[in-house]
């Protein structure tokens, strides 16, 4: 049964950093109009589910089947890897899927309202399946989940430290949620989440269908460090800026960091080139002691994301 809850916590609030330990990962599989992604996706899988269990979602059995006939072709292992049927219109779990917050004791899912990215991919992309994983997943986990679908919100406009501070960008929230003032985006982001500091990114590229995710721009490395994608004259020098002034440290990063932080490892945005092996070296010194994998991700990359963008990260409680 799922219990929809709205009592406060008795303790403070969080939602975990993604470099905390991890319960599992999960993952929708790319069906037929997303095909393109699976080679990107099996790699991911391969990677993942080395150090981490893996659950993923497939829309129909049909598609469970192939899913798995593609991964044992790639030589991916099938172990230590969890299958659910269910619906779906999309692959990029990030955002559809849901958010965990916990006090210390207790951790519950928030269920925000999906909206297909606002349009922005065309008005007759499907949503209405994707709005009904995070109750799924509650519903398997045994966990509550609370209704927030009275505000649209995607995971992967989201970037904390796991110590009160959330990166987000402005642009995207504004898309979605037209009308409402920075005051009651704030007001209720730090209702929801426990965060009690709130650094907005603003601007976003016209082609970006996301309208300007934060995690293809500025992600956390640790509690009081900032990684920045180094976009040459396009670089977000204000947000830098910001972040600075908030008493973060700020490094820049000449690559998509894009990336998924597990128990013991990365999975990294690359491209098969040898500029994938000076990526590597500087993720190696953001994450010591984790294995870094550099994954060729051009396709879920063409396709308006990332690594980041197609899983989504349970945290360990």
């Amino acid at each position: 049964m799922i219990l929809f809850y709205s009592a406060v916590f008795a303790g403070g609030l969080r939602v975990p950093a993604e470099w905390e330990p991890h319960e599992a990962t999960w993952m929708q599989w790319p069906g037929i109009y997303e095909a393109d992604m699976q080679q990107a996706f099996a790699d991911i899988v391969e990677v993942v589910r080395a150090y981490e269990p893996v659950h993923i979602i497939a829309g129909s059995r049909p598609e469970k089947d192939q899913a798995q006939r593609f991964l044992k072709k790639q030589q991916v292992p099938l172990s230590n890897i969890t299958w659910h049927v269910r619906p779906t219109n999309n692959a990029w779990l990030r955002d559809n899927g849901p958010v965990y917050v916990t006090d210390g004791r207790d951790t519950r899912i928030l269920n925000f309202r999906f909206d297909g990215w606002g349009g922005n991919f065309g008005a007759d992309v499907e949503y209405k399946e994707d709005n009904l994983i995070p109750p799924y997943i509650g519903q398997y986990l045994g966990m509550e989940v609370e209704d927030r679908s009275n505000y649209i919100l995607e995971k992967g406009n989201l970037e904390f430290n796991g110590r009160g501070t959330l990166l987000i960008n402005w642009d995207c929230q504004d898309d979605r949620n037209p009308g409402m003032t920075r005051a009651g985006h704030e007001a209720l982001l730090k209702e929801a989440f426990g965060v009690t500091r709130i650094i907005w990114a603003y601007g976003h590229h016209p082609d970006d269908g996301t309208t300007g995710h934060i995690d293809g721009t500025a992600r956390f490395i640790d509690e009081d460090t900032v990684v920045i994608a180094d976009a040459g004259d396009e670089t977000d020098t204000d947000l830098m800026a910001d972040c600075k002034d908030a008493g973060l440290e700020v490094i820049l990063y000449p690559g998509d960091p894009n990336w998924l932080v597990g128990n013991g490892f990365v999975a990294a945005m690359g491209d098969g080139s040898a500029h994938d092996k000076i990526l590597k070296s500087m993720v190696e010194t953001f994450f010591p002691g984790r294995d870094v994998h550099m994954i060729d991700a051009r396709s879920i990359s063409e396709s308006g994301g990332g690594i980041h963008c197609v899983t989504n990260d349970q945290p360990k409680m």
